[in-house]
């Protein structure tokens, strides 16, 4: 009776339990195994354990195994997919001499939620100490610049100080679009994922009414091409943040010279993920930049008039939906990014962890 409880206690555990001989077969594995790697315990009797972990923490495992009988407390990691692994605490006792058992027992915890949050932890403190060093360089240059022109007004003539007047004012316009550009790297962060019904078309219209600044007096057509057949469900204001960057950038880094100006969005929508292409004939991106447009603060052309940070906040924000993003770029020709976007149509209607 005992026995049969101590079994079912294992059977029902999310932890996967392992008993192996002498020479490290394994005789025994619990059936949790399949709800993590989706396979049957009885293809995995009879195997050496330690195929399954990495040469060099197998052949340390070993070498503590003979030199003491006390239990190992270790942390592995094994590869499910190409770009996927699982991590697991693992304690492995030692009954290589127990007149009974005379193998191991190992007990594996799957840690792997906990190692993401671990990284996305440590991801997002870089970030914040790289963001609090640019920030406090970057903003230094404004404020001398204007406190630079206040004092040259102050000494001008009358007739010169409102030329004066309207340096500080397009300086300090800049230095608020900077911090609004701050705010929203921050906010964006914080923010909790969400499942929302997605507009594309009256986000497009938005985001065009806000960008009128650049669009007046300006020959740059727009065509808009939306797949809506299907409904599209996402993180909203993470959308409009994605569409907002990619699509003000094709609009500032036009090729004024061209006679046909233009910048084209086109969607698809299926029941696993939405399409967004956005292809300009601005431009373009010298090849050897391409790699790292999405680094932080990196600007990829002189006339760069950001932070650096907006395509960085594109891929942070695409892969927290994961999602992906793709950018074919030729300088003098234009470019094009191909983003997708999971669709969580099927998905409950509570926030997105």
């Amino acid at each position: 009776m005992r026995n049969e409880m101590f079994q079912e206690l294992i059977e029902n555990s999310n932890d996967i339990i392992v008993v192996t001989d002498r020479e490290f077969r394994v005789r025994y594995i619990s059936s949790s195994v399949f709800n993590v790697f989706e396979i049957e315990p009885v293809s995995v009797v009879g195997k050496n354990i330690f195929d399954f972990i990495e040469r060099e923490k197998a052949d340390q495992w070993k070498e503590n195994l003979k030199r003491a009988s006390y239990p190992i407390v270790d942390e592995i990691a094994v590869s499910i997919h190409e770009n996927e692994k699982i991590y697991f605490d693992v304690h492995l006792s030692n009954l290589l001499s127990h007149f009974k058992v005379q193998g191991l027992v190992i007990k594996l915890h799957d840690i792997t939620k906990k190692k993401e949050k671990e990284k996305e932890l440590i991801r997002s403190n870089k970030h914040l100490d790289q963001v609090i060093f640019k920030t406090t360089h970057d903003l230094k240059a404004p404020v001398r610049s204007a406190l630079g022109l206040v004092q040259l007004a102050e000494e001008a003539p009358a007739g010169e100080k409102e030329e004066y007047i309207g340096l500080i004012k397009k300086t300090l316009l800049r230095l608020d679009s900077y911090i609004d550009e701050m705010n929203n790297f921050f906010r964006i962060e914080k923010l909790a994922l969400q499942r929302e019904h997605i507009d594309l078309g009256r986000i497009l219209q938005e985001e065009q009414e806000n960008l009128g600044v650049f669009l007046k007096d300006n020959r740059l057509k727009i065509f808009i091409k939306l797949d809506e057949e299907l409904a599209w469900y996402s993180d909203i204001v993470r959308v409009r943040t994605i569409i907002s960057n990619i699509f003000s950038n094709a609009i500032k880094y036009q090729d004024r010279q061209k006679s046909d100006p233009f910048v084209k969005i086109e969607t698809k929508v299926t029941a696993d993920f939405c399409d967004i292409l956005i292809e300009d004939n601005g431009i373009g991106i010298a090849p050897e930049f391409q790699d790292r447009i999405f680094d932080l603060f990196f600007r990829a052309t002189e006339q760069s008039q950001g932070s650096g940070l907006g395509l960085f906040i594109v891929k942070d924000t695409i892969e927290r939906l994961n999602g992906s993003i793709e950018v074919r770029s030729f300088p003098g020709k234009g470019t094009s990014f191909l983003i997708r976007i999971p669709n969580q149509i099927h998905q409950p209607h509570q926030e997105v962890a």
